[in-house]
Parts: structure tokens; C-alpha cells; sequence
């Protein structure tokens, strides 16, 4: 925590993103909890609203690249929440509810592909480069946590406070991380990118885009990966837009065990992030596929479990490893990547990652009452079952251990 007194332009983001990310966790929640209650086949169109936009990343880490990052994130917060206020109006009409947290959900969504590029390269801007690990270690645990006490939240905010608060909850984050982004803009000045000379014609979009795609491959073991990878968030996205209607139909639960379970996921997130660096010593590809492997095995046990509690254990655990795998693969390629293509990099590999989910998302609402709801987890543990073998198959030997002090932002 010393880094939020050392550096105020850090702390200014960090409060702000602590806030937005906790009202985008209650706002979740609450959405597709009210919309499995209705119309539960609706919940492949909320999962499609969440995925869709959130492949254009690629698109959006181009233009971090090419303006100024913070000018990006200020208006995507202010624009957010002044959709977030029309969805407040647009409720006054009877039976629109669906429609308008559907549409939320995906603005949100689209606003996302321009803030994650934009957060890899701002946090270098923010602090001195012997502090660069620990802020984005920091950083990626914030938001972990506030999706975890979000997500708990959001569960007892539909019981107690009911959907209009929840509106304005976040209405509320997104114009305070808005106001948050202002304040850090005042304490550190945008940064010339590049060595360009001013009167050089800048390169076409298509060849940035280009240029990001050549640093991608050279990443190791990833374009052998990136197919496991895919499969796995195509059976994630179907499984998490299920989850409501499991949660009420398998373990017979309501709003407030939906909240605190999805919220074990998170928690373990959290933990698998904290507890990295005990690993800093032992070989990446080792841990990378240990941790997989017991996430697998994990969500396995989860796809028989009829018990809330239960459920809620073997998620925790199973975040935790997913947790270690992400953080150690993300760091390794994280400090492979050349700065100054850091934006189009990972806008690239979070659209290639997600390319698959909104696939997932409309197979949850298409098998919802024809294959049983337990296929979506049951894949997830195959799908990382595969990972564990094509990391020890594809990850070179020449990896070795982990970098010190390693959870990068966003993992």
C-alpha cells in the first residue's frame, strides 16, 4: 500500500477503478439475476451484450497507442455513466427492464475495449519503473477484490435496496472513477509516443495493427495455446451466463447465495494472486500447468456438487488456481512485450482470447433446456485439462522461473 501515498496520480486511479469496477460487480449481478427470474433464455443475449464489444480490443488498443490513454478513459467513464442515467429514465416505461440492462451491459462492455489497453500502458506513465511490478500487482488484486465484494454486494442489494439504487450505484461509480481519472490527469502529463519525428507521416492503421500481431507471435507457446484458450472461454462464457439459473435451479438458492457464490470465484482470484510470488522461484511452465491442471479438476467436482457451500469452496479454490496460471503467463508476457506496442498487444490478445465468448454465451441460451446444465463446467475442466498438457508440450524449458514480484494489470 505504500504505493498510493508515494505516487497521487497511482492512488487517483486505483480509487477510482476500486469504485467503478465495485458498481459494474453490483450492476452485474443484479441484471442477470432479474433476468434469469423473467426470462431466463434472455440470459444468452445479456451474454452476448458482455462479449461482442469486448472483441474489439483489438481495434481499441490501436488507438491507445496512437492518442493519449488517460483522454480515452475519462470519456469512456463519462460516456458509461451518462448511459447508465438514460437507462434510469428509460425504465419509467413499463417492461423495458430486459432491454435496458441488456444494452448497459454491452456499452459497458464496448467501453471495456478501450480502458483494458489503456490501463497496460498508463500504469508505466504512473510510477518509477523499480515500482512498475508492485503497482501492477496491486493494481490487478484491486480489481479482483472489487468484483469479489461487488459481487456479494450486488446479491443482498436486490433483496434490501432493490433495482432503481442499483441504477444509481452505478451511475455513481462510473462519474466518480470519471472524476478519479480527472484528478490524475492534473498530476501527470501525457507522454510523446515513440520516437517518431514530428513531421514524419505516422504509420497506417492497418500496419500498426500489423506490427502488434508480429510481437504477438513471438510470444512463447502462445499461438500453440491460443486455441485451448479460446475453448476455454467459449465453455467460461456459457457457464457464467448459466450461473443465476444454476444457482436457483441446482442449488436451490436465491439472490443472496447467487451473490456470495460468484463472489468465491473472485475471492479466489485474489488469494491466487497474492500467493504468486511463492512461486517466484519454481519454473513457470511447471506452475503454469500445475495450477490448470487443479483448476480442471476443481470445476469437475463443482459440476456434481448440489450443496451452496460446497459449490462455494470448490469455486474459491478453483479461482485461486486460475488466479496463479493467468498471473504467470500474463507476467511472462507482459515484460516480452516492446512498450511502445504494449496498447495493440494485449487489445489483441483480450480480442483473441474473447473471440469465442459470445459463441458460448448464445450456446447457454440454445442448450439451456436441451443438454444438461452441467456440459459448460464439464468442458471448462476438459478444456483446462488440455492447457496443462499443451504448456508442458509447447511452453519452452528456456522460460525458467518467474520475475520477481509478478501479477501484471489485468491478469
Amino acid at each position: 500500500m505504500g504505493l498510493l501515498g508515494k505516487y497521487s496520480g497511482f492512488r487517483a486511479l486505483w480509487t477510482g477503478q476500486l469504485l467503478s469496477q465495485m458498481g459494474n460487480a453490483v450492476f452485474l449481478i443484479m441484471g442477470l439475476w432479474e433476468i434469469q427470474l423473467r426470462q431466463p433464455v434472455l440470459l444468452a443475449g445479456a451474454g452476448l451484450a458482455m462479449t461482442i464489444p469486448a472483441g474489439l480490443a483489438v481495434f481499441g488498443g490501436v488507438y491507445v497507442d496512437r492518442l493519449d490513454p488517460r483522454r480515452l478513459m475519462l470519456w469512456t467513464d463519462i460516456l458509461r455513466g451518462a448511459a447508465v442515467a438514460l437507462g434510469l429514465v428509460a425504465l419509467m416505461v413499463p417492461g423495458s427492464l430486459m432491454a435496458v440492462i441488456i444494452a448497459l451491459l454491452g456499452i459497458n462492455s464496448l467501453g471495456n475495449a478501450l480502458f483494458s489497453p489503456s490501463e497496460s500502458v498508463l500504469i508505466p506513465w504512473l510510477v518509477a519503473p523499480e515500482d512498475l511490478a508492485g503497482a501492477n500487482g496491486l493494481y490487478s488484486l484491486t480489481s479482483q477484490l472489487a468484483n469479489t465484494v461487488g459481487s456479494a454486494l450486488g446479491g443482498a442489494a436486490i433483496v434490501a435496496l432493490g433495482v432503481t439504487v442499483v441504477f444509481g450505484m452505478d451511475l455513481a461509480s462510473f462519474w466518480l472513477s470519471a472524476l478519479a481519472i480527472l484528478l490524475m490527469m492534473r498530476s501527470v502529463a501525457a507522454r510523446p509516443r515513440g520516437a517518431t519525428p514530428k513531421d514524419a507521416p505516422r504509420p497506417g492503421f492497418r500496419h500498426e495493427l500489423t506490427s502488434g500481431f508480429a510481437a504477438l507471435k513471438t510470444l512463447p507457446g502462445l499461438i500453440q495455446l491460443m486455441p485451448i484458450a479460446v475453448a476455454t472461454n467459449f465453455a467460461a462464457a456459457a457457464a457464467f451466463t448459466m450461473f443465476p439459473y444454476w444457482v436457483r435451479t441446482q442449488l436451490h438458492a436465491g439472490a443472496l447465495s447467487y451473490g456470495l457464490t460468484d463472489a468465491s470465484f473472485a475471492a479466489g482470484l485474489v488469494l491466487g494472486s497474492l500467493s504468486v510470488g511463492a512461486f517466484r522461484r519454481w519454473p513457470i511452465r511447471s506452475v503454469a500447468a500445475a495450477a490448470f491442471g487443479l483448476q480442471a479438476v476443481l470445476l469437475g467436482v463443482f459440476a456434481l456438487t448440489t450443496a451452496p457451500l460446497w459449490a462455494g469452496v470448490w469455486l474459491f479454490v478453483a479461482g485461486a488456481s486460475n488466479g496463479v496460471g493467468n498471473a504467470i503467463l500474463f507476467t511472462l508476457f507482459q515484460r516480452l512485450v516492446p512498450d511502445e506496442l504494449r496498447g495493440r498487444v494485449f487489445g489483441m490478445l483480450f480480442s483473441l482470447l474473447t473471440m469465442a465468448n459470445p459463441l458460448g454465451a448464445l450456446a447457454a441460451g440454445v442448450f439451456l433446456h436441451v443438454l444438461p446444465l452441467w456440459w459448460a463446467w464439464a468442458l471448462m475442466a476438459a478444456t483446462g485439462m488440455g492447457l496443462t498438457v499443451g504448456i508442458l508440450a509447447w511452453m519452452p524449458k528456456s522460460a525458467g522461473a518467474m520475475p520477481d514480484a509478478a501479477t501484471p494489470a489485468g491478469a
